[in-house]
């Protein structure tokens, strides 16, 4: 009888030894949890009403949506944690200020996704000029390739040549060396290594030939129609784009660069100079010297 007590007692104490564990874990379990939904996070929020369509990077640069901490118990799980990832993005709907913002509330701005100026490299501009078929290669130069640019300059214009009369000022002076004249609209290289970003009306879409015949359909050559004008878009420094524009289309040239083209002085050539064949140069580039032209 003592032994059945005895063992009674025994399973008492360990019942109430499993209860107490059990309470203790779960108690230390409640202040966790308690603890996490206090711990502060940083989140994206507005600081002010934001109507929808405004510019979320706009909107960063005044201010208007910051980072700011909250208890983790309050933090949507699409909740925006980082700046940066809603960069580029405007408001998809209107926000009264100070709720914690979440990805759903932005869309991507389809007029700045599609917009041109995304593929102009910063520090430059644009700008194009319409050459005929002699002057762009016959539409051998695509975008994304590297061109010289040559600008033919109209001397005779300023008499420099005419008998009898002084030379101009400047890189006008053909007569300076009392030479005789190359030409009258002796070429300068104005550029180099100019990169193409668009031709035509299109970034990355060159202008259309005309369709084939019939007769060629089966070519996949294409042929650019003589006297046919192209546009031709480029990537310059502002001040370079200015000085482009300041030359007139028809006395431009371009030249288009192999890979690993790497520019050089190209002189300006005002008199007639020894011809190279003349010299005996040879203009064979599977025999001229590495390097040879310009590179």
């Amino acid at each position: 009888m003592a032994s059945r007590r005895t063992l009674t007692l025994i399973g008492a104490v360990v019942v109430a030894a499993l209860a107490g564990l059990l309470l203790l874990r779960y108690v230390r379990g409640v202040e966790e949890r308690s603890a996490a939904a206090a711990t502060l996070v940083e989140v994206a929020i507005a600081t002010g009403p934001l109507p929808a369509g405004v510019q979320v990077d706009a909107a960063i640069s005044a201010g208007r949506i910051t980072l700011a901490s909250r208890p983790q118990q309050d933090v949507p799980q699409s909740a925006v944690t980082r700046l940066a990832d809603i960069g580029g993005q405007q408001t998809a709907l209107d926000l009264g200020g100070g709720e914690i913002l979440t990805t759903s509330m932005f869309e991507v701005d389809s007029v700045a996704e599609s917009s041109n100026t995304n593929d102009i490299t910063p520090g430059f501009v644009a700008v194009s000029v319409q050459l005929d078929e002699a002057a762009s290669l016959g539409g051998l130069i695509e975008v994304g390739d590297k061109v010289n640019v040559f600008a033919l300059v109209d001397c005779a214009a300023s008499g420099g040549d005419a008998p009898g009369a002084a030379a101009p000022p400047g890189p006008c002076q053909i007569n300076a060396s009392g030479g005789i004249p190359l030409s009258q609209r002796p070429a300068r290289a104005m550029f180099q290594s100019v990169k193409v970003i668009a031709v035509g009306d299109r970034f990355g879409q060159p202008v259309a030939a005309e369709a084939p015949s019939d007769a060629d359909a089966e070519s996949t050559e294409t042929t650019v129609p003589t006297g046919n004008e192209r546009l031709f878009t480029f990537e310059l420094q502002p001040a370079e784009a200015a000085l482009l524009l300041s030359v007139p289309a028809g006395n431009i040239y371009l030249t288009l660069n192999p890979t690993g083209y790497e520019p050089a002085p190209i002189p300006f050539v005002t008199d007639i100079p020894i011809l190279p064949g003349e010299a005996g140069v040879t203009s064979d580039s599977d025999r001229a010297p590495t390097g040879a032209g310009g590179q």
